[in-house]
């Protein structure tokens, strides 16, 4: 029998459920497009500024791109390519957990900092880092609940849109800082650690709780 106490099990999806890239650099490799200046640590800064404006759905379009193309020094194209490169497809093992979690009568959720770009692609069944995101009960994307983790209210929207209380919920990120947050807020919250197979270490964690 599940662990009584925990009703909701809700997902980070980057480095959780699906791969990403470590760096811009790394981003830029994969999609074979070459920057025409270094990315100095300034430039970084104000990327970051624009990712966590994007995140929050505070561009329409292809005005992330526009804006970003002269801080990393490419095209508004090649800018694009390059965060379609930034997703690198779903871990395995990703749909049997869902279902295992489905099976056991919880309610599943993913809670997750992302953009238009990347979440068309991660909802888009024909895409090659499409995620099984239908499975879910509930879905919650930072551009289109307009906030962001770790604030505390885009927790509290979980719970009021879910009604469950904060000590019913596991959630898994591999953010240390959203983690935190999600503790604070009275969540039940694991780090996600293992970047080679996520989806076993939360395996693990489910069945030593008795969940799944």
């Amino acid at each position: 029998m599940p662990t009584p106490n925990i009703q909701l099990i809700c997902f980070d999806l980057g480095g959780v459920l699906i791969r990403l890239c470590d760096s811009w650099e790394h981003a830029c490799k994969r999609a074979a497009v070459t920057p025409s200046k270094p990315i100095t640590d300034d430039d970084i800064k104000q990327l970051i500024e624009l990712v966590h404006r994007e995140e929050v759905g505070g561009f329409d379009g292809g005005e992330f791109f526009t804006r970003a193309s002269p801080i990393l020094g490419l095209s508004p194209s090649d800018a694009k390519a390059m965060s379609d490169a930034w997703l690198r497809g779903p871990f395995e093992g990703v749909d049997a957990l869902i279902d295992a979690i489905n099976v056991a009568g919880l309610t599943s959720a993913c809670l997750s900092n992302t953009n238009h770009n990347h979440w068309q692609a991660m909802t888009d069944p024909a895409h090659r880092n499409a995620l099984p995101l239908e499975k879910l009960h509930h879905r919650f994307a930072s551009h289109l609940v307009k906030d962001r983790k770790p604030n505390r209210s885009i927790y509290q929207h979980v719970e009021q849109v879910t009604a469950t209380s904060p000590g019913a919920i596991l959630f898994f990120d591999d953010s240390p800082e959203n983690v935190d947050a999600a503790h604070a807020q009275g969540w039940q919250a694991f780090h996600v650690t293992d970047p080679d197979d996520p989806v076993a270490q939360m395996t693990a964690h489910l069945i030593r709780l008795n969940l799944i």
